[in-house]
C-alpha cells in the first residue's frame, strides 16, 4: 500500500474529500448569506447606477474573459465600490494559508485568493473567503474542494467556533457557502 502523502495542496482538493476528511457536512440553511441576498438598494443609492453598469458589462463578456480579466475588470471594481474594509477588516489577496490534519501528520496548503480578515499587513482572524474565479466552459478542479479547505483552514487558525462563510465563482454563477 502506498504511503500517504504528507503535503497536500489547496488546489488538489475536492469538496467530498473535505467533507469525509474534517467531518463538515453541507447546510441547507444559511440565514445571515439568505438575508444579505434580500437586500436591495433603494433607487437613489449613489452606487445603483455603477453596479448596473458592471452586471450588465459581465453579463455581455464574461464568456469571453479569463480569470484575470474577470478579476481585474469585475470582481475587483465591485469589491472596491462596495468598499469592504473597515477598522476590524480588510481585503487580503493571494495570501498563503495551511492547516494540518489527521493528527497533525499531514499538511495542506495554498494561496487564499480573496479574504476579509483583521490585520493591517498580516491576516488574522479571516472569516470570509472568495475563491476560484473559473470561466463555465472550462473547469480543472473543483472550486467548491479548494473554498471548503481554505475555510476549514481559517476555521482552525481561528481557534474559535465563529462561522466562516464563503462564496466560489464558476463564470457568471456565485455560490455561497459556510462552515460553522
Amino acid at each position: 500500500m502506498a504511503k500517504a502523502k504528507a503535503n497536500k495542496s489547496f488546489k488538489d482538493w475536492e469538496a467530498e474529500e473535505v467533507e469525509l476528511t474534517f467531518g463538515i457536512n453541507r447546510l441547507h440553511s444559511m440565514p445571515f448569506i439568505d438575508h444579505l441576498k434580500s437586500i436591495k438598494l433603494p433607487e437613489n443609492h449613489p452606487n445603483k447606477a455603477i453596479l448596473e453598469d458592471y452586471r450588465l458589462e459581465a453579463f455581455d463578456l464574461v464568456d469571453s474573459w479569463n480569470e484575470d480579466e474577470y478579476k481585474f475588470m469585475f470582481i475587483s471594481p465591485f469589491f472596491k465600490l462596495v468598499n469592504l474594509k473597515s477598522v476590524n477588516y480588510k481585503v487580503f489577496t493571494q495570501r498563503p494559508m495551511s492547516v494540518k490534519y489527521d493528527n497533525d501528520q499531514k499538511t495542506s496548503d495554498g494561496l487564499v485568493e480573496f479574504m476579509l480578515a483583521k490585520g493591517r499587513q498580516i491576516p488574522r482572524k479571516p472569516h470570509f473567503f472568495l475563491h476560484e474565479y473559473k470561466p463555465e466552459k472550462r473547469r480543472d478542479n473543483d472550486p467548491l474542494g479548494q473554498l471548503l479547505i481554505a475555510m476549514v483552514a481559517a476555521q482552525k487558525l481561528n481557534l474559535d467556533d465563529k462561522p466562516i462563510y464563503g462564496i466560489y465563482v464558476n463564470g457568471r454563477n456565485w455560490f455561497s457557502g459556510t462552515r460553522s
